[in-house]
C-alpha cells in the first residue's frame, strides 16, 4: 500500500496454538501488498472465494485496532472480540480473519472445526471495516464472507443451527418454521395484491414475532392516503440469512423470486420494516449475480420521513414520557449508510425526550443477533445485546428505539433476562402512536 509516497510492507506469519486456533506473531517479509497480490498462492485454485479476499488480508497490519471505536474515548466496537470466552483472542479480531484466509491460501494451516467456528463466530456488523477505513482500508468482513462460502463448498459450514434455518426457509419460506400463511395473519382487515405504486415488504421477523411492527407501518401507510400493497401468499423470505451464513445459491434463488413478484406488480418503491430485508434488497443482488431491481428500494423510516418533512403526517402528541434513545442496525446504517431518516422521524414527535448512545451511528454497538449469531451462538446474541443495554442505562435512557425488528427481538430477550428496566420498541410504534 502507498502511504504518502512510501510503500509499506507487510508484517505476519501465522502458526497455530495448543487448540489448533491459528493466532498472529509478526515477522517481516521483503515484499509490498502489491507484490504478494502478483504472487499466486499455492491453494488459490482450491479455495477460489478465498483468492477473492487475497488483497484485503495481505495489506492488514494486525494492529487490533479495528476492534476499536475512534471517538471522544476509545471504546470496543467488537462482540467477538469483547465476548470474555474468546476476549482479544487474535483469531477473533479482524485481523485473524485476514491470516485465516493467508494460512489456507499458503497452505499453514488446514480446514477444521475451529476455523469454522472463527469463521461464524462473528455477526458481520462491519465496525471492523469502517474503523480500519480510517487508516489502512482492509476489510475484514469480505474475508468472513469468503471463510464461510469456502466452508459451505468443502461442506463444512454452515452451522447446524444454519441449516435448520434454510431447511424452514425451503419448505415455509421463513426460517422461524412457521406456517406460510401465517405470515399475514397480523392484519386487521384484508389487503388485496394489486398494482400500486408501493410495495411493503413485511419480512419474517416483524410479521412472525413482533407483528406491531406491521401493524403501525400499515397504519401509518393508510394515514398518509399511501398507495400501496403487499405480497400476501407470494412473499417469501429475503434471504439474507442464507446470504449472511454463505448459502448464495439459496438466497438468490428467494431473492430472485421477490424481485421477479414486485417487478409484476408494476411498482415504483419498496419498502420494508426491517434492516435486513432492505439491506438484501438494496445490495444483496450485487454479490448474487441478479440484475438491479427496476423498483427503488426504501427503508420505511426513509419513506416516513419524507412524509413528515412534507406535511403528510403531522404527529400531534407525545407517545412515551420515557428517556428515548435510538440503536442503528448494522444492516442500515455501516452496511447502507442510513443514519439521518431515522432521527428526523424521532425529531418530529413532539416532547420526546431523547439521548444519543454513546456509541453511536458509525460507531455504533451492534444488538448481536445477526449473520446466522442468534441461532447459532445464542451466548454470543446475549451478550452483546446486554451490553447494549447497559450502555442504555449509562445514559440515563429507559427505552430504546430501532428500525430492525430482529434487532429489537434480540434486545427484548436480553432485557426479559437481564431486568434493567429497558422498554424496547420500533420507531415507526412511537410515530404512529403521535398521530392518535
Amino acid at each position: 500500500m502507498n502511504m504518502g509516497g512510501v510503500e509499506r510492507k507487510i508484517p505476519f506469519t501465522i502458526h497455530k496454538n495448543i487448540d489448533s486456533v491459528p493466532f498472529i506473531s509478526h515477522a517481516s517479509f521483503d515484499k509490498t501488498p502489491r507484490e504478494w497480490v502478483s504472487i499466486k498462492f499455492p491453494n488459490e485454485d482450491k479455495y477460489p472465494d478465498l483468492a477473492v479476499a487475497k488483497f484485503e488480508a495481505i495489506r492488514c497490519w494486525a494492529c487490533g485496532q479495528c476492534e476499536l471505536s475512534y471517538m471522544a474515548n476509545f471504546a470496543m466496537n467488537c462482540p467477538t472480540a469483547a465476548f470474555p470466552a474468546y476476549y482479544r483472542q487474535a483469531a477473533y479480531r479482524g485481523q485473524g480473519k485476514h491470516m485465516t484466509v493467508l494460512g489456507l491460501l499458503q497452505g499453514f494451516i488446514e480446514p477444521s472445526p475451529e476455523l469454522v467456528h472463527v469463521a461464524y463466530f462473528c455477526n458481520l456488523c462491519g465496525n471492523c471495516t469502517l474503523q480500519c477505513s480510517m487508516g489502512i482500508g482492509s476489510d475484514p468482513v469480505v474475508s468472513v464472507m469468503a471463510l464461510r462460502r469456502t466452508f459451505v463448498k468443502l461442506g463444512l459450514g454452515p452451522l447446524p443451527a444454519h441449516k435448520r434455518f434454510a431447511e424452514y426457509i425451503k419448505n415455509y419460506h421463513n426460517p422461524y418454521g412457521e406456517p406460510h400463511e401465517n405470515r399475514f395473519a397480523w392484519m386487521k382487515k384484508k389487503i388485496e395484491k394489486k398494482k400500486a405504486d408501493i410495495v411493503y415488504f413485511a419480512g419474517c421477523t416483524a410479521p412472525y414475532r413482533t407483528p406491531e411492527v406491521c401493524e403501525a407501518t400499515v397504519n401509518l401507510l393508510e394515514l398518509a392516503n399511501t398507495d400501496f400493497t403487499i405480497l400476501n401468499g407470494d412473499e417469501w423470505c429475503c434471504g439474507s440469512p442464507l446470504f449472511m451464513v454463505g448459502l448464495w445459491e439459496e438466497a438468490k434463488e428467494t431473492l430472485e423470486h421477490n424481485i421477479s413478484v414486485i417487478e409484476s406488480l408494476g411498482v415504483s418503491r419498496l419498502i420494508t420494516s426491517c434492516a435486513g430485508c432492505f439491506r438484501q434488497f438494496h445490495e444483496g443482488y450485487k454479490k448474487l449475480g441478479i440484475s438491479k431491481p427496476s423498483f427503488e428500494v426504501l427503508h420505511s423510516s426513509q419513506l416516513f420521513a419524507e412524509y413528515l418533512n412534507s406535511g403528510k403526517l403531522k404527529p400531534k402528541s407525545t407517545p412515551t414520557d420515557k428517556v428515548v434513545t435510538y440503536h442503528d442496525p448494522c444492516h442500515l446504517g455501516r452496511h447502507v449508510g442510513v443514519f439521518d431518516e431515522p432521527r428526523e422521524v424521532l425529531a418530529n414527535i413532539p416532547g420526546l425526550k431523547f439521548i444519543e448512545f454513546e456509541r453511536t451511528a458509525h460507531n455504533a454497538w451492534c444488538c448481536g443477533a445477526g449473520a446466522g449469531v442468534m441461532s447459532g451462538f445464542p451466548e454470543l446474541a446475549r451478550f452483546a445485546a446486554t451490553e447494549r443495554l447497559k450502555e442504555a442505562k449509562g445514559i440515563g435512557a429507559n427505552y430504546i428505539s430501532s428500525t430492525c425488528p430482529f434487532c429489537e427481538l434480540n434486545l427484548k430477550r436480553a432485557e426479559d433476562v437481564a431486568k434493567l428496566g429497558i422498554e424496547i420498541g420500533d420507531i415507526l410504534q412511537l410515530l404512529e402512536k403521535s398521530l392518535r
